[in-house]
Protein backbone atom coordinates (compact mmCIF):
# COMPACT_ATOMS: atom_id res chain seq x y z
CA UNK A 1 0.00 0.00 0.00
CA UNK A 2 1.34 3.40 -1.04
CA UNK A 3 1.81 5.77 1.88
CA UNK A 4 0.37 9.25 1.54
CA UNK A 5 2.46 12.33 2.12
CA UNK A 6 0.73 12.93 5.42
CA UNK A 7 1.44 9.37 6.63
CA UNK A 8 5.10 9.72 5.64
CA UNK A 9 5.33 13.02 7.48
CA UNK A 10 3.70 11.60 10.63
CA UNK A 11 5.98 8.57 10.60
CA UNK A 12 8.99 10.87 10.16
CA UNK A 13 7.86 12.88 13.22
CA UNK A 14 7.57 9.70 15.26
CA UNK A 15 10.96 8.38 14.13
CA UNK A 16 12.65 11.73 14.78
CA UNK A 17 11.07 11.90 18.24
CA UNK A 18 12.33 8.41 19.04
CA UNK A 19 15.87 9.26 17.90
CA UNK A 20 15.81 12.58 19.78
CA UNK A 21 14.82 10.83 22.99
CA UNK A 22 17.56 8.23 22.57
CA UNK A 23 20.10 10.99 21.93
CA UNK A 24 19.15 12.56 25.25
CA UNK A 25 19.22 9.32 27.21
CA UNK A 26 20.33 6.18 25.33
CA UNK A 27 19.98 3.90 28.34
CA UNK A 28 16.34 4.75 29.03
CA UNK A 29 13.59 2.42 27.87
CA UNK A 30 11.25 4.67 25.93
CA UNK A 31 7.51 4.54 26.27
CA UNK A 32 4.99 5.37 23.60
CA UNK A 33 3.83 8.27 25.78
CA UNK A 34 7.37 9.72 25.77
CA UNK A 35 7.58 9.45 21.98
CA UNK A 36 4.12 10.97 21.50
CA UNK A 37 4.96 13.96 23.70
CA UNK A 38 8.08 14.80 21.72
CA UNK A 39 6.40 14.15 18.36
CA UNK A 40 3.40 16.23 19.48
CA UNK A 41 0.91 13.55 18.51
CA UNK A 42 -1.58 11.50 20.48
CA UNK A 43 -1.25 7.82 21.26
CA UNK A 44 -3.96 6.81 18.82
CA UNK A 45 -1.93 8.41 16.01
CA UNK A 46 1.09 6.36 17.05
CA UNK A 47 -1.00 3.16 17.06
CA UNK A 48 -2.37 3.96 13.59
CA UNK A 49 1.18 3.45 12.30
CA UNK A 50 2.90 1.10 14.75
CA UNK A 51 1.86 -1.72 17.07
CA UNK A 52 4.61 -0.93 19.57
CA UNK A 53 8.06 0.63 19.96
CA UNK A 54 9.73 -2.53 18.65
CA UNK A 55 7.94 -2.20 15.33
CA UNK A 56 9.03 1.45 15.15
CA UNK A 57 12.66 0.48 15.80
CA UNK A 58 12.46 -2.27 13.19
CA UNK A 59 11.16 0.21 10.59
CA UNK A 60 13.95 2.68 11.39
CA UNK A 61 16.48 -0.13 10.95
CA UNK A 62 14.81 -1.27 7.72
CA UNK A 63 14.94 2.28 6.35
CA UNK A 64 18.68 2.45 7.05
CA UNK A 65 19.43 -0.99 5.63
CA UNK A 66 17.34 -0.48 2.48
CA UNK A 67 19.62 2.32 1.32
CA UNK A 68 22.96 0.50 1.59
CA UNK A 69 24.42 0.63 -1.94
CA UNK A 70 24.28 -2.39 -4.23
CA UNK A 71 27.27 -3.63 -6.26
CA UNK A 72 25.53 -3.25 -9.62
CA UNK A 73 25.55 0.54 -9.20
CA UNK A 74 29.35 0.67 -9.53
CA UNK A 75 31.31 1.79 -12.61
CA UNK A 76 32.28 -1.41 -14.47
CA UNK A 77 35.20 0.31 -16.24
CA UNK A 78 37.12 0.12 -12.96
CA UNK A 79 39.19 -2.84 -11.77
CA UNK A 80 37.59 -5.19 -9.24
CA UNK A 81 39.49 -3.65 -6.34
CA UNK A 82 38.57 -0.13 -7.53
CA UNK A 83 34.93 -1.19 -7.83
CA UNK A 84 34.95 -2.69 -4.35
CA UNK A 85 36.66 0.41 -2.90
CA UNK A 86 34.12 2.68 -4.63
CA UNK A 87 31.26 0.57 -3.29
CA UNK A 88 32.68 0.61 0.24
CA UNK A 89 33.25 4.34 -0.01
CA UNK A 90 29.62 4.92 -1.07
CA UNK A 91 28.46 2.72 1.81
CA UNK A 92 30.61 4.61 4.31
CA UNK A 93 29.43 7.96 2.90
CA UNK A 94 25.83 6.81 3.33
CA UNK A 95 26.55 5.92 6.96
CA UNK A 96 28.25 9.27 7.51
CA UNK A 97 25.34 11.18 5.92
CA UNK A 98 22.97 9.37 8.27
CA UNK A 99 25.28 9.54 11.28
CA UNK A 100 22.52 10.65 13.63
CA UNK A 101 20.53 7.47 13.02
CA UNK A 102 23.48 5.09 12.76
CA UNK A 103 25.04 6.56 15.87
CA UNK A 104 21.89 5.89 17.88
CA UNK A 105 20.84 2.47 16.60
CA UNK A 106 24.33 1.13 15.95
CA UNK A 107 26.54 2.59 18.67
CA UNK A 108 24.75 4.25 21.59
CA UNK A 109 22.01 1.68 22.02
CA UNK A 110 23.97 -1.56 22.22
CA UNK A 111 21.79 -3.07 19.51
CA UNK A 112 23.40 -6.40 18.64
CA UNK A 113 20.37 -7.36 16.55
CA UNK A 114 20.97 -4.37 14.25
CA UNK A 115 24.67 -5.23 14.05
CA UNK A 116 23.72 -8.75 12.92
CA UNK A 117 21.21 -7.35 10.43
CA UNK A 118 23.72 -4.91 8.91
CA UNK A 119 26.31 -7.70 8.63
CA UNK A 120 23.73 -9.93 6.91
CA UNK A 121 22.62 -7.13 4.57
CA UNK A 122 26.21 -6.42 3.54
CA UNK A 123 26.86 -10.15 3.15
CA UNK A 124 23.81 -10.57 0.92
CA UNK A 125 24.59 -7.53 -1.23
CA UNK A 126 28.35 -7.93 -1.63
CA UNK A 127 28.85 -11.69 -1.75
CA UNK A 128 28.27 -11.86 -5.50
CA UNK A 129 31.47 -9.88 -6.08
CA UNK A 130 33.53 -11.27 -3.22
CA UNK A 131 32.94 -15.00 -2.91
CA UNK A 132 34.19 -17.39 -5.55
CA UNK A 133 31.87 -20.23 -6.47
CA UNK A 134 31.93 -23.32 -4.25
CA UNK A 135 34.72 -22.06 -2.05
CA UNK A 136 34.02 -22.55 1.63
CA UNK A 137 37.28 -20.80 2.53
CA UNK A 138 36.27 -17.82 0.41
CA UNK A 139 32.85 -17.71 2.06
CA UNK A 140 34.28 -17.85 5.59
CA UNK A 141 36.93 -15.28 4.71
CA UNK A 142 34.23 -12.95 3.44
CA UNK A 143 32.11 -13.46 6.58
CA UNK A 144 35.20 -12.73 8.69
CA UNK A 145 35.79 -9.51 6.72
CA UNK A 146 32.15 -8.42 7.00
CA UNK A 147 32.04 -8.82 10.77
CA UNK A 148 35.39 -7.07 11.05
CA UNK A 149 34.09 -4.24 8.88
CA UNK A 150 30.98 -3.90 11.05
CA UNK A 151 33.28 -3.53 14.07
CA UNK A 152 35.36 -0.93 12.22
CA UNK A 153 32.21 0.99 11.26
CA UNK A 154 31.09 1.02 14.88
CA UNK A 155 34.45 2.41 16.01
CA UNK A 156 34.56 4.89 13.11
CA UNK A 157 31.17 6.27 14.19
CA UNK A 158 32.15 6.27 17.89
CA UNK A 159 35.37 8.15 17.11
CA UNK A 160 33.48 10.83 15.16
CA UNK A 161 34.58 9.80 11.64
CA UNK A 162 38.31 10.61 12.04
CA UNK A 163 39.19 9.46 8.51
CA UNK A 164 37.49 9.94 5.17
CA UNK A 165 35.17 7.37 3.67
CA UNK A 166 37.71 6.86 0.88
CA UNK A 167 40.61 6.18 3.26
CA UNK A 168 38.48 3.85 5.34
CA UNK A 169 37.34 1.96 2.22
CA UNK A 170 40.94 1.52 1.06
CA UNK A 171 42.01 0.35 4.53
CA UNK A 172 39.14 -2.14 4.79
CA UNK A 173 39.94 -3.53 1.34
CA UNK A 174 43.62 -3.94 2.29
CA UNK A 175 42.70 -5.69 5.55
CA UNK A 176 40.27 -8.00 3.77
CA UNK A 177 42.78 -8.90 1.06
CA UNK A 178 45.38 -9.69 3.72
CA UNK A 179 42.91 -11.70 5.79
CA UNK A 180 41.65 -13.79 2.90
CA UNK A 181 44.99 -14.40 1.20
CA UNK A 182 46.95 -15.35 4.32
CA UNK A 183 49.08 -18.43 3.59
CA UNK A 184 49.87 -20.70 6.50
CA UNK A 185 53.13 -22.66 6.43
CA UNK A 186 52.28 -26.35 6.46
Amino acid sequence: MQETRRVKMTKRLIKDAYIELLERNPSKRLSITDICKVADINRSTFYMHYEDVNQLVREIEDDLLDCIPYPQNVNTKLSESEQFTALLERTFEYIKENKKYFSIVFVHVENTNFQKRIAQTILDRYKSIAISADSLTSKYGFIFCIHGTVGIIKEWISDGFPTSSRNLAQSVLQMCVKATSFKQNV
